[in-house]
């Protein structure tokens, strides 16, 4: 971007510096329109190296402060504003052509190679990356699933509850992170949900110092807007997913922190030099969604298995997998050895899908264990037991959906995924299992999934549960 700058500085530099061509005998007429095409060329090219020189320092103060939210936010339109920095210059570069063919002035020949520096050194690849941007702001700024601490939970209660509890709270100072541009005014709420809470508790505390907070009793959370998981217990953390669905403003996930710098700056790169895109698709993926007890989750997965019958089939990516597991070992490895194979697997898969499909996939939020079948299944007498079985199995069923993910496909198959795990370890399904409510459910994780098949693909991450496992 340097080198861009410079060249259109030198452009300017030159061009008010040239002299009249000699014998020329343009008319007046001809020498004022001259004039005027000059002073327009020379306007251009000084307002984008103005704008590009701006909008490249706030792109490095973003990067270098850790504000990741405006920095991916002004990912997603970098190809528009290269393009349009590309097309103000081939008009800047038109105008100088056309003063030069008037006779007023030499044609620097900076600036034919200023535009073609801004069009195929920028332009091109911002527009060729700009669904990875995209995808990207999705994987990032997606619901996040937060552990919410005993003594909070209580204040979460009504229906739709948040935008009573984030009025008249002090104003908190927010980390770097979360810090977006104030362009446009949003009615979203703009804090992070814990501050929420603990700013509302330290504002009761402060009204009613001497009256304990109430606990609420075992509840069966209803399909609102509070965002918690069951099983909800007195004094016991509980489960929330908040985002852009329960009135927050997405932010990227503060879970950043821990990623390289690497795998953030365009483009990226894993430790071994290849491909980062998916790498860092993961990494935010999985910074959203781990919930209370991440250590706990369950998969046997049959590597060998799962690509042969994934969508993504012949899976060309799959080569990469040491790589890969080097690079999540890194990071995930004080969660065990089943979350970097999820890791690992999760980022194979994202290097074998397209745009179009993990987009569509990012927007359903199927990363997430499906919160409304949660709130059904306990209100239907799912036991604690059976509901901590539904998310330990969560990221498998994240796999699962993923492999056999086509556009339309709204529904992750959990219910599958737990009968064939239920059945396997444990015996009998649940009384539960035969609500019409779960058979319905159960035809509609089986419908869409075409030549697709999803028995074989679960199968694939439970073929190494061979004995039943403690829940």
């Amino acid at each position: 971007m340097l080198q861009l700058r410079t060249q259109l500085l030198y452009n300017i530099h030159m061009f008010n510096s040239c002299y009249p061509l000699p014998h020329t005998t343009a008319s007046p007429f001809l020498m004022s329109k001259c004039d005027q095409i000059f002073w327009a060329a020379t306007t251009i090219a000084l307002a984008v190296s103005l704008l590009q020189g701006a909008i490249t320092a706030l792109v490095k103060i973003s990067e270098r402060e850790g504000s990741w939210t405006i920095r991916f936010s002004l990912a997603r339109r970098e190809h528009l504003w290269w393009a349009a920095i590309a097309l103000a210059l081939v008009a800047s570069f038109g105008c100088m052509v056309l003063s030069f063919l008037v006779g007023k002035r030499l044609l620097p020949l900076s600036c034919p190679s200023a535009s073609s520096l801004a069009v195929f050194r920028y332009a091109w690849p911002a527009w060729r990356n700009r669904h990875y941007c995209s995808n990207r702001w999705a994987a990032w700024t997606g619901p996040s699933r937060t552990g919410i601490h005993a003594s909070l939970v209580p204040l979460i209660e009504g229906n739709d509850p948040w935008p009573i509890l984030s009025k008249n709270i002090p104003v908190m100072r927010r980390h770097p992170v979360d810090i977006h541009l104030p362009i446009f005014k949003s009615n979203l709420i703009i804090d992070d949900v814990t501050d929420i809470l603990k700013a509302k508790k330290r504002l009761v505390t402060e009204k009613q110092p001497d009256e304990k907070s109430k606990t609420p009793k075992k509840l069966l959370v209803p399909d609102d807007k509070t965002g918690l998981y069951a099983p909800i217990h007195p004094e016991k953390s509980a489960s929330l997913l908040w985002g852009s669905h329960i009135g927050f403003t997405p932010r990227v996930s503060r879970g950043i922190l821990a990623v390289p710098q690497r795998l953030l700056r365009p483009p990226p790169f894993t430790s071994s030099g290849h491909d980062g895109q998916p790498v860092c698709l993961a990494h935010g993926i999985l910074a959203r969604n781990k919930g209370l007890e991440p250590h706990t989750f369950i998969l046997g997965l049959n590597p060998g298995t799962l690509e042969e019958k994934c969508v993504q089939w012949p899976r060309p990516s799959k080569v990469l997998r040491t790589y890969y597991r080097e690079e999540m070992n890194a990071a995930y490895g004080g969660l065990g050895p089943i979350f970097v194979d999820v890791a690992t697997e999760l980022a194979l898969l994202l290097a074998d899908s397209s745009h179009s499909l993990i987009e569509d996939w990012l927007s359903l939020r199927m990363e997430h264990q499906d919160l409304v079948l949660n709130n059904q299944l306990a209100r239907l007498g799912a036991s604690d037991e059976e509901l901590k079985v539904l998310y330990r199995l969560s990221y498998a069923a994240m796999l699962v959906s993923l492999s056999a993910h086509r556009k339309g496909r709204k529904w992750r198959p959990e219910i599958k995924l737990f009968t064939a795990y239920w059945k396997k370890c444990k015996g009998e399904v649940p009384a539960w299992m035969g609500e019409a409510a779960v058979v319905e459910r159960i035809g509609k994780e089986e419908s869409g999934a075409g030549d697709t098949d999803l028995d074989a693909l679960i199968e694939a991450v439970l073929c190494k549960i061979d004995t039943p496992r403690s829940v």
